[in-house]
């Protein structure tokens, strides 16, 4: 009898975990049939039958490893259009043997056209979808075709999707405004109360006709260049304008993601002063007891070098950095003030004053939320601003400096 049902228990146990350990993933796709997609450009169409126009970069494998290399384009674009960016989809893979996989995208391009329309239904896609990365960046393309991106090859990088996620990373180091914004970082801006989100712009620099050939990579001087630009600023979830000089940098530095950019000042009577800022600590404070006419506190604590003093100063005297501190002070503050300005003129809160408000005031936001936009517009603000020039790096005085 304990030998029946020791047998009985074993089989029942055998046809419990033989089809688990046999099963797969019922929609597995395996990686021969895979097309990977580095880049996606999404443009407007003519009419809403063709609404949303969706170019697929693919890698070309064979191109990009050198095995079996046929001296052709390493990557391809394939296009397809619909009155859904599903459908856009799906009308593409009718150009291709391969599925089109969406795991490995880095770079999405928007049209300026599509951002002026709204970008609200192709971010619910994006973040609905399985296949597709809250992690990839985006970009406006200001001015061009979405796809004419996507299409320029480039010197150094085979794929022009990679190239624009490491020019992002060169220039947010070295240059200032522009920084990491991912597709996850969009949604939640577009979510802001009378604000918006913030996106890097890029455009094709040069001749956007010879962009998509391996002549382009073959001469000294490219005759085309995908260059990462100024800021696309949004209220909701369409294109207000754009962002440059003093007021994108001054955006950056209220969204705290400065990591290093050049100041140049004039010094009465000897010429200009270059500056790195090499550090920016920014915090806004709000003082709130009306919340209809909040009143706004930007302090912000930066450390910078001396890049060039092609004049007389003697850098050597603590005094001369003194006096020069009060320039750059002003120099921030006028960035941050632009940048406000700006954000006002616009009516939408996308420099973030209304979460400040919000954690200071919650009781106080509640009454005010629906017509923030007011608010923000007619809010006051004041700037605290402090620097210290730690150094005048590898050297003191000019050698042009008489001794």
């Amino acid at each position: 009898m304990k030998k029946s049902s020791f047998s009985l228990v074993l089989l029942i146990t055998a046809q419990l975990v033989i089809p688990l350990v046999l099963a797969g993933c019922w929609d597995s796709v395996e990686l021969n049939r895979r097309a990977i997609v580095s880049g996606v450009a999404i443009d407007r169409g003519e009419g809403e039958a063709e609404k949303y126009v969706l170019s697929f970069q693919v890698i070309v494998a064979d191109e990009i490893s050198g095995e079996n290399a046929r001296g052709i384009s390493p990557v391809a674009l394939y296009t397809g259009k619909g009155r859904t960016m599903f459908e856009a989809l799906a009308s593409a893979s009718r150009q291709t043997a391969r599925f089109l996989s969406l795991g490995h995208v880095r770079v999405l391009v928007i049209s300026e056209k599509v951002a002026q329309e709204g970008i609200k239904d192709m971010m619910d896609v994006l973040e609905r979808e399985s296949d597709t990365r809250l992690t990839s960046l985006i970009f406006v393309a200001k001015g061009q075709q979405a796809n004419d991106i996507l299409s320029t090859m480039t010197v150094f990088s085979k794929i022009p999707a990679n190239d624009l996620v490491e020019k992002l990373d060169t220039t947010s180091k070295q240059f200032g405004y522009n920084y990491r914004m991912e597709v996850d970082d969009v949604i939640r801006g577009i979510q802001l109360r009378g604000g918006g989100p913030v996106i890097n712009g890029v455009i094709i620099d040069g001749n956007p006709e010879a962009a998509d050939t391996n002549d382009n990579m073959k001469t000294i001087a490219p005759h085309a260049v995908i260059k990462v630009t100024e800021l696309a600023a949004f209220k909701d979830d369409r294109l207000k304008g754009w962002l440059k000089g003093n007021t994108a940098l001054g955006t950056a530095l209220l969204h705290n993601k400065i990591k290093g950019y050049p100041a140049v000042i004039r010094y009465p009577g000897s010429g200009f002063i270059a500056f790195n800022v090499y550090q920016s600590q920014l915090e806004v404070r709000v003082k709130a007891a009306d919340p209809e006419h909040p009143v706004f506190i930007v302090k912000i604590s930066q450390q910078a070098a001396i890049k060039e003093s092609p004049n007389s100063l003697d850098l050597t005297s603590p005094e001369t950095l003194q006096n020069l501190s009060p320039l750059l002070i002003e120099d921030t503050a006028t960035k941050i003030r632009a940048a406000i300005e700006t954000a006002k003129k616009y009516k939408s809160d996308y420099i973030g004053f209304g979460q400040v408000m919000e954690r200071k005031n919650p009781q106080g936001w509640k009454k005010v939320r629906d017509h923030w936009e007011d608010v923000f517009a007619a809010c006051e603000f004041r700037i605290e601003a402090d620097a210290v020039i730690r150094h005048t790096d590898m050297r003191s005085n000019s050698f042009q400096v008489n001794p």
